[in-house]
């Protein structure tokens, strides 16, 4: 589903260029603060670092006031990074590289543009009703899976860069907010297979907890720290992990 969105592969890129990225990265220059070398001199330290561990362009940091623990990058031509006051201030350096890291495994695979095309439709629907809504509604969703798998494809990036110590902790923080220490393993493996055991107990069971996941942006918590405890198993990973050192 996602390749027949080939054909608007031009226009996307065009409404970004002249319409979302612009009008975003005008709202960021206006109410964001940037950061570098000579402003949060450590937070720009610490971004370039895993910047130039994944080997991306470096985009543009920049820090908005916000109680949430929350970031988010975006762009094709210019790019940018952005996470709230809250996170920085609450979080460790790593758990701090390990968000950004996750964000820029997002410019790496180039997700911004799908995201796009999933804003372009949601703004269509809210313009033209249900008729529009009807008529995309397929695409809407393929692309609302894609993105969840997407996500965790950041998370797979941001656990190759910090290591997977890092990034469950990092995911108990923003899941609990709180500094949950971690003792053995991450509590949300286990809260991972009871959530499984539930959604497995029934077909209705299944039913229920498929549908409501099918709008969802994002996998669950639990669900993002269980496939990064499966893969930190794998060659790739350890892999990732042996070039990560040598490069420190």
């Amino acid at each position: 589903m996602i390749k027949k969105t080939k054909r608007l592969n031009p226009l996307v890129r065009k409404i970004m260029d002249y319409g979302y990225e612009k009008k975003l990265r005008g709202i960021i220059l206006g109410n964001h603060l940037k950061v570098n070398a000579h402003n949060l001199p450590k937070v720009y330290q610490a971004f370039k670092d895993v910047v130039r561990k994944v080997g991306i362009k470096e985009p543009e940091l920049y820090i908005f006031q916000d109680t949430d623990l929350f970031a988010y990058t975006y762009g094709e031509t210019n790019t940018f990074i952005c996470v709230s006051s809250t996170l920085v201030k609450e979080f460790t350096v790593e758990e701090l590289q390990c968000v950004i890291a996750h964000e820029c495994g997002h410019l790496l695979c180039k997700h911004s543009f799908y995201k796009s095309i999933l804003r372009i439709l949601m703004d269509m629907q809210d313009a033209l009703g249900i008729i529009t809504w009807i008529a995309f509604e397929p695409l809407y969703f393929a692309l609302q899976y894609w993105n969840r798998k997407g996500e965790l494809s950041a998370d797979r990036c941001a656990a190759a860069v910090t290591g997977e110590s890092v990034f469950q902790s990092m995911m108990l923080k923003l899941s609990s907010g709180v500094d949950a220490k971690i003792v053995n393993r991450s509590p949300l493996l286990d809260q991972a297979e009871e959530y499984h055991k539930l959604k497995n107990a029934s077909w209705w069971n299944r039913i229920q907890q498929t549908s409501r996941e099918a709008a969802c942006s994002h996998p669950y918590d639990c669900e993002r720290a269980y496939e990064i405890d499966r893969w930190k198993n794998s060659w790739q990973y350890r892999r990732l992990r042996s070039i990560d050192c040598r490069t420190d």
